[in-house]
């Protein structure tokens, strides 16, 4: 069954890189982002000025030295959304061309071909998330731009955390996605439930804002979307005295429950679908 996983994920992975324009709008799409509405916003220049506390800004921003680092982390979480909301376009092109019909036939479990989807999804949103915080990192270096200013804490132990957060965001919104597009028939309903889910699910987050900026309600809401697990946990991370929502334990342990609760949903749903 490994073998067969592996390799239609990396099917799933050359469809990727072979396409130089995909490559080339996964490296552009981030520093628009950044460049473009990272820099553009510099909330804490409003809450500076006479009689203002020096720790304000990091008092407003959950410990982050300014906001473009506090939006920088989100961001990574929002690309990880933005990247896994298209994992199951590949599932309604494969059923589209007949290659879905070869794989109901083959004698594989049915369980792998969504779990590829979500592999590849998963590896291509790490790939981007990183280049985002390089790219983040690199700001700080050019005159007159903000960049992300990690605590003096920071190392390669919190960088895997990092990385593994980042994994569970993104194993847990590929297995959603994924499993809409197997009860989908044509890419132009997937695409419309993309559109519909994507935006509420980013601003209904703490990735850009705080949620003490939010009305109760919607805190609330905000409060329980894993983006918001995502981006508390890496703050907590990196910055030098973070101000979290929740504890880091219980931040993770959100993105292993959301994460393991749509895959077995996915699997045990490809097995009725497939099936027919």
């Amino acid at each position: 069954m490994l073998r067969e996983t592996m390799a239609l994920t990396v099917r799933e992975l050359k469809h990727w890189y072979r396409v130089k324009v995909q490559v080339f709008m996964t490296m552009m799409m981030p520093l628009v982002w950044l460049g473009l509405f990272g820099q553009a916003f510099r909330l804490e220049e409003l809450a500076m000025g006479p009689g203002i506390p020096p720790d304000m800004v990091q008092n407003l921003f959950a410990g982050a030295p300014n906001y473009f680092s506090f939006m920088a982390i989100g961001m990574l979480c929002v690309m990880v959304l933005f990247t896994c909301m298209f994992s199951g376009m590949s599932v309604v092109w494969d059923r589209r061309f007949g290659f879905l019909t070869k794989l109901q036939v083959a004698p594989i479990p049915r369980g792998i071909i969504p779990m590829s989807r979500v592999l590849s999804s998963v590896t291509r949103a790490l790939i981007q998330s990183l280049i985002i915080f390089i790219i983040a990192l690199a700001f700080a270096f050019i005159p007159g731009l903000v960049g992300l200013e990690l605590g003096s804490g920071f190392g390669i132990i919190e960088l895997l955390l990092m990385v593994v957060i980042l994994a569970l965001l993104a194993l847990g919104f590929a297995a959603i996605f994924t499993t809409i597009a197997l009860t989908i028939e044509n890419q132009e309903t997937l695409i419309g439930v993309i559109n519909l889910l994507n935006l509420p699910i980013m601003f209904a987050s703490a990735a850009l804002f705080p949620t003490s900026f939010m009305p109760d309600w919607l805190r609330s809401v905000a409060n329980l979307n894993p983006i918001t697990w995502a981006a508390d946990g890496i703050r907590q991370l990196v910055f030098e005295d973070p101000q979290p929502i929740y504890d880091l334990p219980v931040d993770i342990l959100g993105l292993v429950v959301f994460a393991g609760a749509f895959l077995l949903l996915g699997w045990f749903l490809a097995r009725r679908v497939l099936n027919r």
